[in-house]
């Protein structure tokens, strides 16, 4: 994708307060008023098909796209932030970006879907730290109808990764008639020395043939300055590593083409290029070869990184849907590739230090096609039957394994699944469903669920269940040998053959209240347990040896099943129209969790807050003005993996000192202007009282931050000071 051209605007406006002031004003009032979630809006990821929210067999949420209007937001982490359930601060990527927690289970159980179609790549292609690069590669603001996400295991319908929520990004459908818009934003930090950023974005969808063809293009760019965020005296510059991110670029653009052959029946072709390019020549995202990264002086080592990094995802897709005698048919066939590029072949891979290929780039892809298809039909007048199947080829290539008589990863799976629908009474309705998955490397599993919704009156919703998630290894981890290194290079990783998936049972209580004059009200109770977790950076000289280590030095690693683990909590939600002007939302979640290995507690499972909270007051004068007033907290959260008792001598001094990591509490102003009836300004004041995350104490001579726990990877998270974003949109 060509690069988009954006003007910069001139970060000293921060430096005077009262130019910031009209900035702001001018700019002002925010985007259109936030839209009550109503207990009658239609979701379709909890089911397969369209229903309604409160008869959703799940506990779900929406963020529409008049909600995402109002906000600035880099990937899909930041979009999703202030939604009951999710926790996107508990750690720090190393290009900058944020993972996604959903109640208190770790980031990599949550499956990420557009349009039902996974965008997560079964193929370990960013390894070592980089796993959250993939929340960046969405389709554009001006693209998505909404976003559906699912807080519960869902491998029922979707299969493994589904263990603890589902995230699905509906895009817009194809319009009738011609029509677009172009989205232009940039950021302003008061603070130099965080980069600013600049986005555009456009979305252009219309007819080719009326009623038959039709035709979507949609694109966006964005570029982020390099932050020069610089540490104390004390603390080295690899504990701000993804804090203090360097420049990058994002960019996409995809199409869709809709043929419509007769009423009923649709044909469809999507295809969608993403890339995230980062720059590494100061060694921020890891360590240059053949350089000392501190003195800048030659050295005779690779590490394993070039000084850039990119991201990329190439997906296409052709579908059909159609509304037949017996019931609606969807199939669709997905072909999607997945590349890291950037990493290079380290030192310590090659048993020859002095191989010609040391240095050279290291090959990481992952590629796989998906077959899908389900058929909804009623049974009777009380049953809604879903039978599905899934089939799915998937091949990772890595270029360290194949230098060790490795060769290319690949797996095979196939999966059935049913799930009916029964309408008990009028206001009672149970659904049972069961999956099967095959696997041709670890054999069948079975996932069953389980779901009661009673609508006790037309106020009062109940809701509640039980259900089975699971997520298979990745397709790496489980193949014999070498399957990468840690460590800048430094330490082998070894797969393990006897590497079971990972299993949770997890159940759900739940009430919904709307009183049908715009107020609702949500609370629901969950627990989740976990077994057979996957545990990693098990070195070879441990008790827990493998017979795959041998031949390798006993500072190879390797991952195998062997903790359990706990999370339970409470999720609350309000939302409630004051007056036609006032309107406010507010949500809570409390959670906790315990990670238990061989009977006793070593820790949490996740790095997830107990409390987190959010409220948002809304304003609307008129039809031209909004304003809003956001508020966000987060409790302390974990320093450390292992509990106060299972601590080196050196953790154990560090938390008698400093404690958990704290929690704290941020403010957000945006207010938007309706210059025309096409033309929107907007404007956002993120931090709005400047909250510093960069504070530092010192014990015994050694520098530790409040806030964050650098490291291989961070804890917590350092936003950015008070920062002003602007926004221009024009629809046409």
């Amino acid at each position: 994708m060509a690069d988009i051209a954006m003007p910069k605007i001139a970060s000293s406006l921060l430096l005077r307060p009262t130019l910031l002031a009209l900035a702001a004003a001018a700019c002002a009032s925010a985007v259109a008023q936030e839209r009550t979630q109503t207990l009658s809006e239609v979701v379709v990821s909890a089911s397969g098909f369209e229903q309604e929210l409160k008869q959703a067999p799940a506990s779900i949420s929406v963020v529409s796209r008049e909600e995402l209007e109002k906000k600035s937001f880099r990937d899909l982490a930041e979009a999703l932030q202030n939604v009951e359930g999710i926790d996107v601060r508990g750690g720090t990527g190393k290009t900058g970006g944020l993972n996604i927690s959903m109640r208190g289970m770790p980031s990599e159980y949550t499956l990420i879907l557009v349009d039902g179609r996974r965008t997560t790549p079964a193929g370990e292609t960013a390894p070592n730290g980089f796993s959250e690069a993939q929340t960046s590669l969405i389709p554009p603001l001006s693209a998505i109808e909404r976003i559906e996400v699912i807080r519960g295991p869902m491998s029922t319908l979707y299969g493994s990764d589904a263990m603890g929520g589902v995230i699905n990004i509906i895009t817009r459908k194809v319009s009738k008639v011609w029509g677009g818009s172009v989205q232009l934003e940039g950021s302003l930090p008061e603070h130099s020395e965080q980069g600013a950023a600049q986005k555009g974005s456009f979305y252009l969808s219309g007819p080719i043939q009326a009623d038959t063809l039709g035709l979507t293009v949609r694109g966006s760019m964005y570029n982020r300055d390099a932050s020069s965020i610089a540490p104390p005296t004390g603390i080295a510059a690899s504990q701000l590593k993804g804090l203090a991110p360097p420049k990058s670029k994002q960019q996409s653009l995809g199409a869709r083409l809709t043929l419509t052959p007769s009423k009923g029946h649709e044909l469809w072709l999507d295809a969608d290029t993403a890339k995230t390019t980062y720059d590494n020549r100061n060694c921020d995202l890891g360590t240059l070869d053949f350089v000392n990264c501190t003195t800048g002086a030659g050295t005779t080592t690779a590490s394993g990184y070039a000084d850039e990094m990119q991201f990329n995802r190439d997906q296409v897709a052709l579908g059909y849907k159609g509304k037949l005698d017996i019931g609606l048919l969807e199939t669709s066939i997905t072909h999607s590739e997945n590349a890291t590029k950037g990493r290079t072949l380290p030192t310590e891979a090659f048993t020859n230090r002095n191989d010609p290929r040391i240095g050279q780039a290291r090959l990481l892809e992952s590629t796989s096609t998906t077959y899908d298809a389900k058929l909804v039909s009623p049974l009777g007048e009380r049953n809604l039957l879903s039978l599905g199947t899934q089939y799915a080829n998937t091949k990772a290539v890595d270029g360290v394994p194949s230098l060790r008589g490795g060769s290319a990863f690949k797996q095979t799976t196939w999966a059935l699944f049913a799930e009916n629908e029964w309408s008990i009474t009028d206001s009672l309705t149970a659904t049972g469903g069961l999956r099967y998955d095959d696997h041709n490397k670890f054999g069948g599993h079975w996932s069953p669920r389980a779901y009661l919704v009673w609508n006790t009156t037309d106020m009062l919703t109940l809701k509640g269940g039980i259900s089975r998630g699971f997520r298979a290894p990745k397709v790496n981890q489980i193949m014999d040998g070498v399957i990468g290194l840690v460590g800048q290079g430094t330490t082998i990783t070894l797969g393990n053959p006897d590497l079971k998936p990972e299993v949770s049972t997890s159940t759900e209580l739940g009430m919904l209240f709307d009183n049908l004059q715009g107020w609702t009200n949500s609370a629901t109770l969950f627990h989740n347990d976990v077994k057979d977790k996957i545990v990693g950076s098990i070195r070879c000289d441990s008790a827990d040896r493998i017979t795959g280590c041998a031949g390798y030095p006993n500072t190879a690693t390797f991952s195998m099943n062997r903790d359990t683990g706990k999370t339970w909590g409470l999720e609350l939600g309000t939302k409630y129209v004051l007056s036609p002007q006032w309107s406010m939302g507010a949500n809570y979640t409390w959670t906790d969790s315990e990670l238990i290995e061989q009977g006793v507690v070593v820790g949490k499972l996740s790095d997830t807050a107990k409390h987190v909270a959010s409220a948002t007051l809304n304003w609307t004068p008129n039809s031209q003005w909004s304003t809003w007033l956001q508020a966000e907290y987060r409790g302390k959260s974990r320093r450390f993996d292992n509990a106060p008792g299972q601590m080196t001598a050196t953790e154990a001094a560090e938390y008698a000192a400093m404690g958990d990591l704290k929690g704290y509490a941020l403010l957000h102003l945006g207010a938007s202007y309706k210059l025309s009836q096409n033309v929107t300004l907007s404007g956002t004041i993120h931090n709005l009282l400047d909250k510093d995350f960069h504070q530092y104490t010192s014990v015994n001579g050694t520098w530790y931050s409040n806030y964050f726990k650098g490291g291989r990877s961070v804890k917590g998270t350092a936003s950015d000071g008070r920062t002003l974003w602007l926004k221009a949109n024009m629809q046409f």
